[in-house]
């Protein structure tokens, strides 16, 4: 009497104990409370502080700083995800300790750009440089604010109390010194090279900055600035006089900016092309000054088969030609100024006609001019062509020579390549390297002005005797008062009130500052966390950012800036586009965090700067993708599904079809920790001191005269091995799908249906009280397992499990896997043959609906195996509560006394080759239907398996031409897979239709009777 009342009263401290815990996984209930917590882990007692002691390299890895121009998007969400989840696993591991410090880019051109659209129609010039500057830094802090929530809502455990921004004074400090001490050395110099040019902007450009837009065939084109629309995609031929006494010959060019030949100094062709053999060393004149005598150069890089095979050279207007003029000593002319004008001496013959007309005016110009010189050879459509465009203002760039500063790179870039080739720095993925090898091989100049107002400014003066600014020398010098005092030496007997001192007005280029960043952040006296142990980045700016990084470090520290970096894929749609505002694909991560209704989506379009054509085709799609809006599934549920993909893929297509995957996959894991800790151990203090201490070792001794349970703490132990040797090696989806196989296959529809046996049943205490001491056991491992990849919802059901009596769950170690194996082959054989009979017979039971006394048959062929069916018959009475089909029998073949009894439309179900389930089933129209519909199914289903097929044979052979070893390896897995998916679904068609035939037969007896 006194234990019934202890349990009713046990159990009603239960019951109001989990009154908070939500019936269904609910993120917004608690995700915001550890969210807030995670935030502070650096400052409260969430993480423990590092050890000074420790002797072991701490895992430190610098955040990749979002540029402080607008939100946090999903690639930002993808890096936090794989930031986080390594970061736990390393703190669970207590070798020592682990941590990120995240931060934000001052992002020189995109954050000008936007903070000038939003004063417009003001201008920067109207504002004046200071107070346009404090815009900028208005912007900026607004939307540091903006990131750090959007990252904070992420949950990851990053160190934000030493956050930093690439315009906090001391990394300005430290920018300005590493220019300065690689200009002492000799590094960075002042030249005049062909640069990318944007005239919208008026500034200098980097690579990564200029989008390739492909143009097949003649395209109307629209450019900031210009009202009309231009074309593009043609290619003009043009005669150019050959200079030859007393013959009357023209070489034909094909060109496709006809503009430029104003700033002709050649032409080249291919020297094996013999359709102009015979004009060495002959001269041309130009079409609009027939005193200029451009040679005609001969080059193998020529392409004889683009246009005529004769193309003029303008040095000063296109990269190409300025190679080609570099290398045969060719004069470089402009004739645009810094706003994309015509610009021409006023001497100049067609001086009133074409100076300062717009580069795109000028061009119809030349054509007319050329026209009316009887010069024009027609036109042609050009199929293909690549067009320059600035990523920040749409206008198309223009390459133009200027004199800018630059850095010598070349040897740096030998020492970057060779720390890789001798795997002193390691790449992963591998395929990596060959990238890396041919960017650092292959290596320009680094142009490092920036003709803006926003960014670090560059600490060299200009010095110039009196009002003589033409002649100047350049000093570098932290401040003003150092350039004064330097030049006083530099010109000793000149009074120091004629010489003139400024300023160059131009900043440095961003990738400059972010490529100090491990220095500026870690590299402190004594510190243990230089260089960090690890980077993690997209692949796309491996050369602008991460070949910097360390071809900086090597040169001013003499170390590398970390020990690896990981590489990982652009986030692409499910075509493998890349996501953009324009088209509609873009997803905000908060969307997904907390849900968002279509007519949300669409509205909000209504407030973007897209054209009206742009936000009806961004509608369209969005329409498409999201008929019901977007469901929320929590910080959790995006980390879950990020890491789901294979990261070291370049296109990582992102399906948001499987939100609902995830959300339903969150609320199994939420609901089986409510069966365990509710039902099934209902009747137990799961809270206790001692049972909250117990162990592997204990566990493996109380569950010693059980298989299942032997079973299942063998497959955790082997699951504990593969996802740490998964995470080792940043393959985070076959972790994730480990563990999901493990908890939701082996743990929940297996264990727990097998533990509901002894626990309804109130069998014997000790084997009762056994499993729920494993249930609970295996509950906390998997909690830890998972806290990586569910941080918020496993500490908020550890802290439910414990009642907060054993800290927060990061506290926890890690598991490990053991080297013990507590299960022969054989009963591992017993137990698979059990859970193939258990998934059949409930596949074919929902599929057919068969009754519960539906007669099933476990049918052993091979007369060897009378052990192994002696095995499976003793878990019969299981098997049958778990399927609730109450005839279910085991029939060996060798045995005489259990004959067969099939009915004459039974079916076969091969659990192995040697192994069956025989289904004797009913005559009536029903089961006719219901054999007809699945046999459509699975035809279907061997379809769709053949084109999967078919799919993967060709991305092995595409691969395969690549060489791309990685990808080759991973799709013959799949295909492995493929293959026995199909072997299964065939046969099991194969089956269906010869059933769907015997009744056919038997119905036309009985109509012919």
């Amino acid at each position: 009497m006194l234990t019934k009342a202890f349990l009713c009263n046990y159990s009603f401290q239960r019951i109001t104990a989990y009154r908070w815990l939500s019936k269904t996984h609910q993120p917004s209930l608690f995700e915001p409370k550890w969210a807030s917590i995670f935030a502070e882990a650096t400052t409260n007692a969430y993480l423990s502080s590092p050890s000074s002691d420790s002797n072991e390299k701490p895992f430190v890895m610098l955040f990749p700083p979002p540029n402080v121009t607008g939100t946090v998007h999903l690639g930002h969400a993808l890096t936090a995800s794989v930031h986080d989840c390594l970061l736990r696993w390393h703190t669970m591991q207590k070798k020592s300790y682990a941590r990120c410090i995240p931060g934000y880019d001052h992002a020189g051109i995109a954050t000008q750009v936007i903070v000038e659209k939003h004063l417009a129609p003001r201008t920067r010039e109207d504002l004046g440089r200071e107070k346009f500057l404090e815009e900028c830094h208005r912007w900026s802090s607004n939307y540091r604010q903006t990131i750090e929530t959007q990252l904070k809502r992420l949950c990851p455990l990053f160190d934000w109390s030493n956050a930093y921004f690439t315009m906090d004074p001391n990394l300005v400090e430290n920018v300005r010194d590493s220019f300065l001490r690689l200009y002492e050395d000799g590094l960075i110099y002042r030249d005049r090279r062909i640069v990318n040019w944007c005239c919208k902007l008026q500034s200098v450009v980097s690579d990564i900055e200029v989008d390739s837009k492909e143009i097949n065939g003649r395209t109307k084109f629209s450019i900031p600035g210009y009202s009309k629309e231009i074309e593009l995609g043609v290619l003009y031929n043009i005669a150019y006089r050959v200079i030859d006494e007393g013959q009357n010959k023209e070489i034909i060019v094909s060109t496709t900016r006809p503009e430029t030949i104003l700033a002709d100094t050649g032409i080249a062709v291919h020297p094996m092309d013999p359709r102009y053999s015979s004009f060495k060393n002959k001269f041309v004149q130009n079409p609009f000054d027939p005193q200029d005598r451009l040679p005609i150069i001969f080059d193998e890089r020529v392409d004889q088969n683009f246009g005529t095979g004769a193309v003029k050279l303008t040095p000063g207007h296109d990269a190409f030609d300025y190679g080609l003029a570099i290398k045969h000593k060719l004069e470089i002319r402009t004739m645009l100024n810094d706003q994309g004008y015509a610009q021409l001496d006023s001497n100049h013959h067609f001086y009133h006609q074409l100076n300062n007309l717009h580069r795109y005016d000028a061009r119809e110009k030349v054509l007319q001019l050329l026209e009316d010189q009887g010069l024009r050879r027609g036109e042609q459509e050009q199929p293909k062509m690549i067009v320059p465009v600035c990523s920040r203002t749409g206008d198309i760039i223009e390459p133009m020579v200027k004199e800018q500063w630059f850095l010598d790179t070349n040897e740096m870039s030998r020492q970057a390549s060779a720390v890789v080739e001798n795997n002193t720095l390691k790449l992963t993925p591998p395929s990596t390297r060959k990238v890396w090898k041919y960017w650092l091989d292959n290596t320009r100049p680094w142009c490092l002005s920036r003709q803006l107002w926003w960014g670090h400014s560059i600490p060299m003066y200009r010095c110039s005797i009196n009002s003589n600014l033409s002649e100047y020398k350049w000093i570098g010098a932290k401040s003003l008062e150092e350039a004064k005092q330097k030049a006083t030496l530099l010109f000793p007997n000149i009074p120091s009130d004629s010489i003139h001192i400024e300023q160059d007005q131009d900043v440095l280029d961003t990738w400059f500052s972010s490529g100090l960043l491990p220095m500026s952040v870690f590299n402190k006296k004594n510190s243990k966390e230089f260089p960090t142990a690890l980077l993690e980045t997209g692949y796309d700016i491996m050369f602008f950012w991460v070949a910097r990084m360390v071809m900086l470090s090597l040169k001013l520290t003499n170390q590398l800036p970390f020990h690896e970096v990981l590489f990982h894929g652009l986030i692409c749609d499910p075509n493998g586009k890349k996501m953009s505002k324009s088209l509609g694909n873009i997803i905000d991560p908060m969307d997904v965090i907390n849900g968002i209704s279509l007519q949300s989506l669409q509205a909000r379009l209504e407030q973007s700067h897209l054209s009206r054509n742009e936000i009806e085709r961004a509608k369209r799609i969005q329409a498409t993708q999201y008929p019901s809006g977007i469901q929320p599934i929590g910080s959790d549920g995006l980390r879950l599904f990020l890491l789901s993909y294979d990261i070291f893929q370049q296109a990582i297509r992102f399906d948001p079809t499987h939100f609902d995957y995830v959300a339903r996959y969150c609320n199994k894991v939420w609901n089986a920790y409510k069966y365990v800790t509710e039902f099934a151990l209902a009747d137990m203090d799961f809270r206790d001191e001692n049972l909250s201490k117990i162990n592997y070792e204990q566990i493996e001794k109380l569950v010693e005269n059980r298989l299942v349970d032997r079973w299942m703490l063998n497959e955790l132990n082997k699951t504990i091995g593969k996802i740490n040797e998964s995470l080792n090696n940043y393959t985070f989806h076959l972790a994730v799908v480990r563990l999901r196989d493990s908890f939701i296959k082996d743990f929940c529809d297996f264990y727990i249906e097998f533990s509901k046996i002894p626990i309804k049943q109130q069998l014997t205490s000790n084997n009762k009280s056994n499993v729920q001491i494993l249930l609970y056991y295996l509950l906390k491992q998997y909690l830890i397992l998972y806290h990586p990849f569910l941080p918020a919802m496993t500490e908020e059901l550890w802290q439910d499990l414990t009642h907060g009596k054993q800290g927060y769950l990061i506290h926890q170690s890690y598991p490990s896997m053991k080297n013990i194996e507590n299960i022969n082959p054989i009963d591992s054989q017993v137990i698979q043959i059990i859970r193939i009979i258990l998934k059949n017979a409930t596949y074919f039971k929902q599929m057919l609906r068969l009754s519960r006394d539906c007669d099933i048959i476990v049918h052993f062929h091979d007369k060897d195996q009378v052990d192994l069916s002696t095995h499976i018959e003793s878990y019969l009475s299981e098997i049958r509560t778990i399927t609730r089909m109450n005839n279910i029998h085991v029939c060996n073949s060798s045995s005489s006394n259990n004959p067969l009894n099939l009915s004459k439309f039974s079916f076969r179900d091969h659990v192995t080759d040697n192994i069956e389930l025989i289904f004797n089933l009913h005559d009536n129209k029903q089961t006719r239907d219901l054999v007809e519909k699945h046999e459509e199914r699975l035809s279907k289903q061997v379809n769709k398996l053949h084109d999967d097929i078919d799919a993967n044979d060709t991305a092995v052979k595409y691969y395969q031409e690549n060489n791309d070893l990685e990808n080759v390896e991973r799709e013959q897995r799949r295909h492995e897979i493929l293959v026995e998916d199909m072997k299964l679904t065939q046969r099991r068609h194969e089956k269906f239709v010869e059933i769907a035939q015997k009744r056919t037969i038997v119905e036309k007896k009985k109509k012919t009777a």
